[in-house]
């Protein structure tokens, strides 16, 4: 299972809890700044939203700051809203389930592990705001891309792997973004109303980058999102008594089942 470099298992699982946290903080920079037109690039400190006071570093580290403190603001006492913790963990969950469904093989790992914090904040972000914005959706594109490059250079044909799988990738999102599209136009016809937005639709295309012309995979993407959804839509009508809820994390944790199930179209076989 970890046969690139030869150290006990239980050191790469405490590598991926390690990593697991820290990108879990970088998706709760993602799902807070993004929305808010923040630059995730810009060199800013972070600080309480409530005061405005510099955070420390016994402030941000990920999970156990927000623990001990109580989830309150060193400074104000002002509530940290707990949807960060499970940002964090969610994320850690996620890398924890790559690691063990597919190893800890470099550098295939390392593109998964990019993936997890792109998927929880695309989540937190659609929940908040019903929206999946473009930019993520080109992160999920490029660490596929990612993905499909350096496990090219680690194959016998570099060209001939890039050709084969990254075309039946690329095959995949054209057919997966036409079958999304005429969902959308035959729930608008049926119920009057739009049911998948423009984000939803530029998701399947990264979904089906990354699953490849698997005819199981995107019937059964299509099956789980609909039973997620359906679940979801209950749960949303009863909290927030709205009729119009994010579909977006649905198709989200279809596409992570299906990833686990069958695997991304780019690994080496």
């Amino acid at each position: 299972m970890y046969d690139d470099i030869p150290l006990p298992d239980g050191v790469y699982l405490a590598v991926t809890v390690l990593l697991g946290l820290v990108v879990g903080s970088f998706a709760t920079a993602l799902a807070y700044r993004i929305p808010r037109d923040i630059s995730i690039l810009k060199k800013t400190r972070s600080s309480c939203t409530s005061c405005g006071r510099n955070l420390t570093a016994l402030d941000l580290v990920p999970l156990f700051s927000w623990l001990f403190l109580r989830g309150r603001c060193r400074s104000c006492g002002a509530s940290i809203g707990w949807q960060y913790p499970l940002i964090e963990l969610g994320t850690l969950a996620l890398c924890l389930a790559f690691h063990l469904r597919f190893g800890f093989s470099v550098p295939q790992i390392f593109c998964l592990f990019a993936l997890a914090p792109l998927v929880t904040a695309v989540v937190a972000i659609d929940f908040g705001y019903k929206i999946i914005p473009d930019s993520l959706n080109l992160a999920m594109l490029a660490a596929g891309v990612a993905m499909l490059a350096l496990n090219a250079f680690q194959s016998p044909d570099a060209v001939d792997f890039i050709v084969t799988r990254g075309g039946e990738g690329l095959g995949a999102a054209i057919l997966y973004v036409a079958v999304s599209l005429a969902l959308r136009q035959g729930i608008m016809i049926w119920r009057k109303k739009d049911a998948l937005g423009w984000g939803d639709v530029k998701f399947f295309a990264v979904a089906g980058f990354w699953l490849g012309l698997n005819p199981d995979s995107a019937a059964y993407l299509m099956l789980v999102a609909g039973v997620i959804g359906i679940f979801l839509a209950i749960v949303w009508q009863k909290i927030k008594k709205e009729a119009e809820f994010p579909f977006g994390p649905a198709i989200l944790l279809a596409f992570v089942a299906m990833l686990l199930w069958q695997g991304p179209v780019f690994l080496l076989q």
